[in-house]
């Protein structure tokens, strides 16, 4: 049993390689760091719940969305390159305007 998972890590890491990183970032990264299905899902979920509180924000007229990267960053697994999840989500086009709004907080520190 050992012996097939070690097969298939190998087997991942060789597909990892052919993976168009340019096209597919987040696709990527999700291997990368060998996130779970029930990770990927619930960083999703977080996303929708986050995309959608920051409409309502906006049509309040609020500008700044600080304290949805703060929930987003305490959302996401431990240990898990907060910054490096943004641009592969962004760079994939999945949850454009959220990942937009953050990637201006980060680039404003």
């Amino acid at each position: 049993m050992e012996e097939r998972l070690a097969t298939l890590e190998y087997y991942m890491e060789l597909l990892l390689k052919q993976l168009d990183h340019k096209r597919f970032p987040w696709d990527a990264f999700i291997i990368r760091v060998r996130l779970s299905r029930r990770e990927v899902e619930f960083i999703y979920h977080t996303c929708e719940k986050l995309s959608k509180e920051m409409e309502k924000q906006k049509a309040e007229g609020f500008v700044t969305f600080t304290p949805l990267l703060i929930q987003f960053r305490q959302a996401l697994p431990s240990g898990l390159p907060w910054e490096e999840t943004i641009y592969a989500l962004r760079s994939q086009g999945l949850y454009t305007s959220l990942m937009d709004e953050f990637h201006k907080l980060i680039k404003k520190k």
